[in-house]
């Protein structure tokens, strides 16, 4: 504002001259117009004599103008800048919400929300549990809050030993879409099911294939030798095989002028350090490593799913296969929509008129800015709105419905 104030007194003719300005003098005119006393600085004083009061009254219409244009043209700057100051405290309460949404999820992942599909007449029933994203053990930030995010083998712990409390809870169907994942992750995950479903008396694990359930995703599936899948007619099952890459940005480092010093104890103690090239024995010795993946993959491939390792062994290429030949290669067992492991999963369990439920997940604050997003875009209902997000944002896979009418 002083800054402004130099400007309407340039303007006026008065122009800085040896100090910042006040060559008219107009500085102490100007505070010095009080029939009291002003401060025009820290701790100085001045008092008001009748000379300066009537040369200020002489400027102060000029003033006036001035300040008068200075406020009618800065107003839409004030006022986008006290907008942006409301929108930047919103975001940085938004942003300490989200990490308090994500800390407290994590706290109480074990307390399952369960949503009713289906009710029955009693209060027992199955479980659709989701195995959605990519599969690994741990998992950090505000991703945490919510199950669709990935599978990470922590929180499916947690999960799986609420669901052991849930007497109610006779069985489970465990629908997958995943890329895949860790191989170690991956087997994890699949002794994990295993275990879950041995708690609940139960033998077969019924799976439902979605969308896309690949490399690791088959490992956790077949792990269990007695197993029933049934997969979606418009999805993709496959990627039999084992991938390592490594990076090498040595020639991109010498064009920056980047090097590393490293102090070693063996010459592969630093083995994929992608700043250097890789030996040839170092390639030999991770190419056998692999190979020992790949073995193991196809052991749990054959044996989970009674075929012969010749037989997988010729479509363990890596290729993704659609399910209509997926089938043909007896990845799964039968093609249909998600009612029919419920039913599998149900009879298995001696159920007869029974409820199916699936976990809620709760949405942290920066999901839930966009879910209802379809119906504020397009008007539509609120129950067909969630529906719809449901499908698109918070789930990779294939809609489906539950079908009441086969109880």
């Amino acid at each position: 504002m002083f800054a402004a104030v130099a400007q309407w007194i340039r303007a006026l003719g008065c122009g800085p001259k040896g100090r910042r300005f006040d060559p008219c003098q107009l500085h102490q005119k100007f505070s010095r117009f009080n029939l009291y006393k002003i401060m025009a600085e820290p701790n100085v004083y001045y008092s008001a004599n009748t000379d300066s009061k009537k040369q200020v009254l002489e400027l102060k219409p000029k003033l006036g103008g001035f300040l008068a244009t200075y406020i009618i043209f800065s107003l839409p700057g004030f006022i986008s800048g006290i907008v942006w100051l409301i929108i930047t405290i919103i975001v940085f309460f938004a942003v300490i919400a989200g990490f308090s949404s994500a800390n407290a999820d994590q706290e109480n992942q074990n307390k399952l929300n369960l949503t009713e599909l289906r009710k029955g007449n009693g209060n027992n029933g199955v479980l659709i549990y989701d195995l959605i994203g990519p599969i690994d053990t741990t998992v950090s930030g505000l991703s945490q809050s919510s199950r669709s995010s990935g599978i990470y083998t922590d929180l499916v712990a947690k999960d799986f030993a609420e669901i052991k409390k849930r007497n109610e809870i006779k069985n489970i169907v465990f629908r997958v879409n995943t890329p895949g994942g860790t191989v170690f992750a991956s087997k994890v995950l699949g002794d994990q099911i295993a275990d879950l479903i041995r708690s609940k008396g139960q033998k077969t694990a019924v799976f439902y294939f979605d969308q896309v359930v690949a490399s690791g995703g088959l490992i956790a599936a077949y792990k269990n030798t007695d197993n029933y899948i049934v997969a979606s007619p418009y999805g993709e099952t496959g990627s039999i095989g084992v991938v390592l890459t490594l990076s090498n940005f040595k020639g991109l480092a010498e064009k920056v002028g980047y090097s590393e010093t490293v102090i070693k104890s063996a010459n592969s103690k630093d083995i994929g350090n992608p700043f250097r090239d890789v030996t040839s024995d170092e390639k030999s010795f991770l190419q056998k490593q692999v190979d020992l993946e790949y073995n193991s993959f196809i052991e749990t491939v054959a044996t989970g799913r009674k075929i012969t390792k010749e037989k997988v062994k010729s479509i363990a290429n890596g290729y993704v296969y659609m399910n209509s030949e997926a089938k043909s290669l007896n990845l799964f067992d039968e093609i249909g929509d998600v009612n029919k492991p419920i039913e599998v999963a149900a009879k298995n369990a001696g159920l007869d008129n029974y409820n199916v439920w699936e976990i809620k997940t709760e949405a942290n604050i920066f999901e839930s800015i966009f879910t209802g997003a379809s119906a504020n875009i397009f008007g539509l209902p609120k129950n067909t709105s969630k529906a719809i997000d449901r499908a698109t944002f918070f789930r990779a896979g294939t809609m489906y419905t539950i079908d009441d009418t086969k109880i």
